[in-house]
């Protein structure tokens, strides 16, 4: 307690302070919050208060500890969806804190649970704390400046389609927890979102034609609201492949006009491709704001690339190969991390994601099936599957009771006595 080694918070501390902050975690950390902690009748002997102090000593030096100590010390919550307060959390912790400890131990004692929250939250187990005091009033002041009321809040939610904890009173009041910068970057995303027209205007194209990069993933969208940044984003690729204006097109066509007359909506994602592979050249004016108005591009290029056959994708996402095979999206991404079919991370759209090459999903159609399947086929009950199959010498590669995925998968059968007409495609 007196050493060097003692965190820097507590090394501001007194000896004193710290022999009986040690002493008051121990007690905590052996009776917790409902044993009456420090009473006279748990500490008469010297050994008992040896291994309080002994106990809570270790803890003040090591804060990832004490937050072990605390989620120990959490009591459960019925609502689930509900955030609780953390007086309800830990119930008479801080009454004790108030009776038991002085000022400077308290105050240790208050930052250790205002790390606490902020732990909490970014584990997914968020615990809502009222300042009440100089503090308190403060945060709300600086939240009234932001015109950050509920109300405001939850129309920002609706517009970003972002989630956030909420707690609900007694009274039925809605009380959004979410940290200051949280907020900013919440009212930077509302503000980046625009209605459609806005969208149509800002970026040189038809309203249908948003749609239909929308519908391909080229450009974000929430609701019936569209995201002007991914419209930067879009615009920025097209301008990182674009020549200066030496280049000397034949036949020179705004890139507006040119997806008006040539480019119907149906190829409008297999367009926009080509023009960020640089399949069709493109010059702009550095001196202006970048649009579609003020891209040229030759019209030839234009009717050449809209001539060329459409390349078909390779890969999907994750989610789309589930579908294409027929099961859950957990069933999917179980079967990947399992290895019988392989993921890498690749481009969907320009965008990064891990991707399911088309072959490889083939190759394990053509090896494994669900257990299901052939069972139905034979009618035998799902219960039975796979007793039955062992019995038949089918191998099973994956199930409950195997890997605990929440399928059985089988190894296509050879040569077992199961006809090949109950080995189908799903």
């Amino acid at each position: 307690m007196i050493g060097e080694q003692i965190c820097s918070s507590a090394g501001l501390l007194s000896v004193e302070n710290r022999w009986n902050l040690a002493r008051f975690l121990g007690a905590l950390s052996r009776f917790g919050l409902q044993g009456k902690p420090l009473k006279k009748a748990s500490r008469h002997t010297e050994d008992n208060e040896r291994s309080l102090v002994t106990g809570g000593a270790s803890l003040i030096a090591d804060p990832p500890a004490c937050f072990e100590l605390l989620d120990r010390l959490r009591t459960p919550q019925a609502g689930l969806n509900n955030v609780p307060l953390l007086s309800e959390v830990f119930p008479h912790l801080l009454s004790m804190l108030r009776r038991q400890l002085d000022g400077a131990e308290r105050a240790w004692m208050l930052d250790l649970l205002s790390s606490y929250t902020g732990y909490s939250s970014r584990r997914g187990s968020t615990v809502l704390w009222e300042s009440k005091g100089a503090e308190g009033r403060a945060d709300k002041e600086r939240r009234r400046r932001l015109g950050s009321r509920s109300s405001a809040i939850a129309t920002m939610l609706a517009q970003t389609g972002a989630i956030i904890p909420v707690r609900q009173t007694r009274a039925g009041r809605k009380k959004f927890v979410i940290s200051h910068t949280d907020l900013l970057t919440l009212r930077a995303t509302q503000d980046s979102m625009v209605q459609l027209k806005t969208a149509a205007r800002y970026i040189g194209m038809s309203t249908r034609r948003i749609e239909a990069l929308v519908n391909a993933g080229l450009i974000a969208s929430i609701g019936v609201r569209i995201d002007k940044r991914s419209i930067d984003n879009l615009l920025g690729s097209i301008a990182a492949v674009c020549a200066s204006e030496t280049v000397i097109l034949a036949h020179p066509i705004s890139l507006a006009e040119a997806l008006r007359l040539y480019v119907p909506l149906d190829a409008s994602a297999s367009f926009f491709d080509r023009l960020v592979n640089g399949v069709v050249r493109l010059v702009s004016s550095t001196n202006e704001i970048l649009t579609l108005h003020n891209i040229i591009v030759d019209r030839s290029d234009v009717v050449a690339a809209m001539k060329e056959p459409p390349q078909l994708e390779s890969r999907m996402s994750i989610v789309d190969a589930a579908h294409r095979l027929g099961v859950k999206q957990e069933v999917m991404y179980h079967l990947i991390n399992i290895g019988l079919i392989k993921a890498r991370v690749g481009k969907l759209r320009r965008r990064p994601a891990r991707v399911v090459d088309i072959a490889d999903l083939e190759e394990f159609s053509k090896k494994y099936q669900p257990l299901v399947a052939v069972a139905k086929s034979m009618g035998v009950s799902t219960r039975e599957a796979p007793n039955w199959a062992r019995e038949q010498g089918i191998q099973i590669v994956s199930g409950p009771s195997v890997d605990g995925g929440r399928q059985y998968w089988i190894r296509r059968p050879a040569g077992t006595g199961i006809t090949h007409s109950a080995i189908h495609e799903v």
